[in-house]
């Protein structure tokens, strides 16, 4: 069906007692007076908005003059209003074939032309009027949109260009034709209508800001530059000349442009946006990235109550790797309008970055009041309180999370920080559920192989489960040193010494890391090279994460597990 046609005109109803008299050249005396009174009664029926009544009695006045177009064309109106279509498409028909010359007559039919997807027969119907009936030019710019929609776009211009001849330049109606040029990439004759607006409209800045920008976005930028002549010096030219500059590679040119626009008040702050935007993906050196910065930072002082100005700020800082300030000025814009859930995700990314996880854990539970469905918002909240060591709490969030998990990959996430808490509170047959209900959703996740494997051979359980899988871990990281001494330790629990010193060796010599160091000389001492063994002990202890017996297995030249 036809969309809903742009009105650019007032079309004016007939007066509902103003119909043309019957034609009673056939009729006797007393059928003129009974159809006389029938229309009457319809009309009236009519105007009380009784639909059903009013068509009965044009129906029976029908009977005694079916030639009469009034009639004909108040039951197609009635029968419109009840959405019968089709049954008023033969009335309406009828109607204007019987009175050509009655405008409202070729109007209803070709509107119900339209509503039926008819739309080559409303086509003709509006040219036919415009070509017999004066006074109707004002219906040229239907016609136009009536051959524009069926792809007719030479025809369509056509009759624009035969309304204006008609009525001048309209701005609504180049905004259609410009619809039409730019399918069929007619930037000529695009721009000589805009002139031609322009022209029309001394002294209207507007209309010449907007072709510019026009020009600019499609490199024309000789034509644009000629009509920025055009305009007196405001902060608007300094805008587009920035813009040019920009797009012919002269970055620190467009920048200093943009720095005596930046605090103008008749600019936008989306103009502002939008060029600071292009400043940062056209930025090529650190001063160019400082000032794209600081201009930032000029806007969002500008506009400390707009969201989209402090989110925007934020996402430059982001961007230039400044993620203190960044969170600055995403919190200000989540002040400002809390329900945006990209920003609260990326003040949450800083922060996990930056392991501020009490951070974390308030501004989790805050987006989570505004997007209580949103899976990640219940992982980062977990995970802060899991690091932060309360596991109960973080258990809940998790459990929670995992319902709103869409995809495996995040089911497995939520379940593998469960079976971390779990862990960590002593509650291990929940820990290896919680890490099975992971594994079956992503069999091969790292996160889940190592630390399951791990947890398992340090309380030396299920150890073939625990072989099995930190095999194929290090099968599918090869490279790691973190997975290669899981897997030299569960080996090691095994008392297989010789296949675990192959793998911690490797991961001692790939990572100076306390436990994996000591870890190689646990296995070291255990193969009888003792001097070796407390050589990598002595390495241990100078790092993090060694164990708490480092300086007693030094001193005493013993291993204590």
């Amino acid at each position: 069906m036809l969309p809903a046609f742009m009105t650019f005109s007032q079309k004016k109803k007939k007066d509902e007692d103003d119909y043309t008299p019957i034609d009673v050249t056939e009729l006797s005396a007393g059928e003129v007076l009974k159809a006389e009174s029938m229309i009457i009664d319809a009309q009236r029926e009519l105007m009380l908005e009784n639909y059903f009544k009013s068509l009965e009695i044009f129906k029976s006045a029908l009977e005694i003059t079916p030639d009469d177009p009034v009639i004909n064309f108040k039951i197609a109106e009635i029968l419109t209003k009840n959405g019968d279509n089709s049954g008023a498409l033969v009335y309406a028909t009828k109607a204007s074939e019987l009175d050509s010359s009655n405008k409202y007559y070729l109007l209803l039919t070709a509107e119900i032309h339209k509503s039926l997807s008819n739309y080559k027969e409303a086509t003709k119907l509006y040219q036919r009027m415009i070509d017999t009936i004066d006074g109707t030019e004002e219906y040229l710019f239907d016609l136009a949109i009536l051959y524009q929609f069926q792809g007719e776009d030479k025809k369509a211009l056509e009759t624009y260009n035969r309304a204006e001849s008609v009525f001048g330049m309209n701005e609504i109606v180049l905004r259609e034709k410009q619809k039409i040029y730019l399918k069929n990439k007619d930037y000529e004759g695009l721009v000589n209508d805009w002139d031609k607006l322009i022209e029309d409209n001394p002294g209207e800045d507007r209309y010449t800001i907007e072709l510019v920008e026009f020009l600019i976005s499609h490199d024309m930028m000789s034509e644009a530059k000629e009509r920025i002549e055009s305009l007196g010096p405001n902060r608007e030219r300094d805008l587009l000349l920035s813009q040019i500059a920009l797009a012919e590679g002269n970055v620190t040119e467009a920048i200093e442009l943009v720095k005596s626009t930046m605090k103008a008040k008749e600019i936008s702050h989306t103009s502002k946006l939008q060029m600071l935007n292009r400043l940062l993906q056209s930025a090529i050196s650190t001063e160019d990235f400082d000032m794209v910065m600081s201009l930032a930072e000029i806007l969002a002082g500008q506009y400390p109550s707009i969201y989209e100005v402090q989110a925007y700020t934020g996402d430059v800082m982001f961007q230039l790797e400044n993620k203190e300030k960044a969170r600055s000025y995403y919190l200000k814009a989540v002040r400002i309008d809390p329900a945006n859930y990209g920003t609260w995700q990326n003040i949450l990314q800083i922060e996990a970055g930056l392991n501020e996880y009490d951070s974390v854990i308030v501004h989790a539970e805050k987006a989570l009041e505004y997007f209580p469905n949103q899976a990640p918002l219940y992982y980062f909240g977990g995970t802060g309180y899991l690091i932060n060591k309360d596991y109960k709490r973080s258990i809940q969030l998790f459990d929670q999370g995992k319902k709103y998990a869409t995809d495996n990959g995040l089911k497995t996430i939520f379940y593998g920080q469960m079976g971390d808490a779990y862990n960590s509170l002593k509650q291990y047959n929940k820990s290896y559920e919680a890490y099975n209900q992971a594994l079956v959703a992503d069999p091969e996740n790292d996160h889940v192989l190592n630390n399951y494997s791990y947890f398992l051979s340090l309380r030396n359980e299920d150890m073939d489960k625990a072989v099995t899988m930190s095999t194929r871990l290090v099968e599918l990281h090869p490279d790691n040193p973190t997975y290669l001494d899981t897997h030299g330790w569960v080996l090691y629990t095994l008392e297989k010494y010789e296949e675990a010193l192959v793998y911690l060796r490797k991961a001692a010599d790939l990572q100076e890391d306390g436990t994996v160091i000591e870890h190689y000389g646990d296995v070291l001492y255990k193969l009888g090279k003792i001097d070796e063994a407390v050589k990598q002990w002595k390495r241990a202890s100078l790092l993090n994460d060694a164990s708490k017996n480092i300086e007693k297995k030094i001193a005493e030249r013993k291993l204590y597990e």
